[in-house]
């Protein structure tokens, strides 16, 4: 009986914890079923080109994200009960995510010469801003702040299984790389369809033309997490930039091989981070640091748990991961996956530490001092290592940036006591 009622007071935080289970297993599951296709297909060479092509738009993306999915989050968990008000809201995030959109495409094309040589990589990169695209109607925020997370999953899912459809029908030789950042998009239009149809049904969401003063009053909300999500790019997602220009392609795509079965793994252990981000967020209006700190600390022994068992599991089972993921001829990618094993555990920490922790208890510009250090850590190794170390330098780097990150979140929340 004792664990029925605190089932049924945790009743939104249960439901979370679920469907972003759901949802994590199923966007691991397709990548896992597409990705040893792909790379079977593709080769090291051509997918090392593709992943270039896809960090440039994962830099897009950053700016049209704008650090919206965590601040607009945290205030829509705050005041779900006035539909009036999160209408104002979501039509400016909509409105703001469509100007940086523009604004972002713009200069990223204008630079594009310089960094795309040949036309085909700009083609790449024009179908790859699809990705963009779709996600500026995705209202990740919207589904996190009300604690719906099953929608998430609805809309997830139906874009992931669009982008395995479309893989096995178009990707047949290894020039059909060029497809990769198009398809991707693809898959992310039908999330942000969906989610428009979503908030209009279930939230009574109605677009409508947002004023200057709601978007700049998200724009100011968000400039903190912005500084941090464009640090964490810093550390994540520029290795592969850096590396084009002291490695081959082959070697390139053993890096981006490894880089995302760490990624996608991390899936695994990440629904609780997730669930917890607005729960918290709306538990620890009006308290003092103290005691969420105090229930902070708690929740952080389990997950540490947790999170170093799966970097255990990485680590000694890197070699079966690449054989069956990524094929033999991508063997030598499982020394670069185990030096990036700690991620799991560290990666883990740092959202719970950082999101969960000081962005809910309203300490985003710490967080944000934090995250650009890991970022300029990582960039300064990575510059100063890849002539020698090859690939290793980027897998060294993301463990060390995460480490980095780790001990200075640590570090803000105990000097909060």
């Amino acid at each position: 009986m004792m664990w029925k009622e605190k089932l049924k007071n945790h009743k939104s935080l249960v439901e979370s914890f679920l469907s972003l289970s759901v949802l994590n297993g199923l966007v691991i599951l397709i990548p896992l079923v597409a990705m040893p296709y792909v790379l079977r297909v593709v080769g090291p060479a051509h997918y090392g080109l593709y992943g270039f092509i896809y960090i440039l738009v994962q830099y897009v993306l950053v700016f049209n994200n704008y650090g919206f999915d965590y601040s607009v989050t945290k205030e829509v968990a705050q005041h779900r009960q006035d539909t009036a008000y999160l209408n104002r809201v979501y039509n400016a995030v909509l409105g703001c995510r469509l100007l940086l959109f523009a604004g972002v495409s713009v200069v990223f094309f204008a630079l594009s010469p310089l960094i795309l040589p040949t036309a085909t990589h700009r083609l790449m990169f024009l179908g790859g801003l699809t990705l963009v695209l779709g996600n500026t109607f995705t209202a990740v925020w919207l589904f996190q702040g009300m604690e719906k997370m099953r929608y998430l999953t609805i809309v997830n899912v139906l874009g992931k299984s669009v982008f395995l459809l479309l893989v096995f029908v178009m990707i047949r030789k290894p020039e059909h790389y060029v497809f990769l950042p198009l398809l991707d998009g693809l898959g992310y239009v039908v999330c942000g369809l969906a989610s428009l149809v979503i908030a209009r049904v279930q939230f009574g969401m109605r677009l409508r033309l947002p004023s200057w003063a709601d978007m700049k009053a998200q724009f100011a909300s968000g400039a903190a997490i912005f500084g941090s999500t464009l640090g964490m790019t810093l550390y994540r997602k520029s290795n592969i930039f850096i590396l084009r220009f002291f490695v081959g392609d082959a070697a390139l795509g053993l890096y981006t091989a490894a880089e995302k079965i760490v990624m996608g793994l991390q899936g695994i252990v990440s629904p609780v981070s997730q669930a917890l981000f607005p729960y918290l967020g709306h538990d620890f209006v009006g308290k003092p640091h103290r005691e969420n700190l105090q229930k902070l600390k708690k929740i952080s022994a389990y997950m540490a748990g947790l999170l170093f068992l799966a970097m255990a599991a990485v680590f000694f089972l890197a070699e079966p991961l690449v054989r069956i993921l990524c094929g033999q001829e991508f063997m030598e990618a499982t020394r670069l996956l185990r030096i990036m094993s700690p991620v799991m555990f560290f990666g883990g920490m740092n959202y719970l530490l950082g999101i969960v922790g000081l962005v809910n208890l309203d300490k985003s510009g710490k967080f944000f001092r934090n995250v650009l250090l890991a970022g300029v850590t990582s960039v300064v190794w990575t510059l100063c290592t890849a002539s020698f170390l090859g690939v290793e330098a980027g897998s060294w780097a993301m463990t060390l940036s995460e480490t980095v990150l780790f001990f200075a979140c640590l570090f803000g929340l105990y000097r909060l006591r």
